[in-house]
């Protein structure tokens, strides 16, 4: 087992497993690697605060995108497995993510995730039915896309997959549920509220009277136009794949070399990593 908690540990890393891409910078916090054959890539611009990403098995991938942002997370990921976050993500307070028996936790780029976010594949115990005595409960990897909105407290549960553009209300336990683009949705269990929406990421906090005047119209309150567009999800097919289709391929990736393979990969040719169809 080996722990990194300054630049000086990368050089200690033995057993197969690699920082690669960029050095992140490490600010009150620590990468650990206890099995054999990981990678940790991280993207330009990688700052993780107060943060732990633990290796607890063998060819698992950690992908980090660039980020104008610190990283906030204490990732537990185990064997065959990838979580993955693409570039310029807002974590507001520290994000959890556990993984178990080789699922995958995708987050796509420009999210915003408020404090205390969980997200948990496996449940992790087992369940059987009684007449069947068959397992009825095997862990499912989570998807997020790009752009999408997490309030504070919410927990994403196995198979949950939300598209892109999308609004998940504060201490929402989403679970199983496939939400659709440019949707807000809310509760325990989460259920829809609206359709046909965008969010943009201004702050409210110290707002007064005259600047909630001018945001009631996006038309006046913004001036580039086009960035709106930019939040509205249309696919095109030649130009996108499934969340399931991504999980197939990722699950055939034979080790955390192939796994890095795939994903700079999929970076290189599509714009828009994930949707559902």
């Amino acid at each position: 087992m080996i722990t990194i908690e300054r630049v000086s540990d990368f050089s200690k890393l033995s057993d197969g497993n690699a920082v690669l891409g960029t050095i992140p910078v490490l600010n009150n916090s620590k990468i650990r690697f206890s099995g054999k054959n990981n990678i940790l890539y991280c993207e330009s611009g990688v700052r993780l605060s107060n943060s732990f990403l633990d290796f607890n098995g063998s060819n698992s991938l950690i992908y980090l995108g660039s980020n104008r942002h610190d990283y906030l997370l204490h990732v537990f990921i185990n064997n065959d497995q990838v979580f993955h976050m693409g570039k310029d993500n807002y974590i507001n307070g520290k994000l959890t993510a556990v993984l178990s028996e080789q699922k995958h936790v995708f987050i796509g780029s420009c999210c915003l995730f408020s404090t205390e976010i969980v997200f948990r594949n496996a449940d992790p115990h087992l369940i059987y039915d009684i007449d069947t005595k068959k397992r009825i409960n095997l862990s499912k990897s989570i998807f997020v896309g790009d752009h999408v909105w997490i309030g504070q407290r919410s927990m994403l549960l196995k198979g949950t997959q939300i598209d892109s553009g999308s609004i998940i209300g504060a201490m929402s336990v989403v679970s199983g549920k496939k939400i659709p683009h440019n949707s807000s949705w809310a509760g325990n269990p989460v259920r829809q509220i609206k359709s046909g929406v965008f969010w943009d990421g201004d702050c409210v906090h110290t707002w007064m009277q005259n600047h909630t005047d001018i945001s009631m119209n996006w038309d006046d309150y913004k001036d580039n136009k086009k960035k709106v567009n930019d939040w509205i999800y249309h696919y095109d097919i030649d130009h996108s794949i499934s969340f399931d289709d991504l999980d197939s391929q990722i699950s055939e990736c034979r080790n955390s070399q192939d796994k890095l393979k795939f994903f700079l990969n999929l970076k290189d040719t599509f714009d828009q990593f994930a949707h559902m169809q």
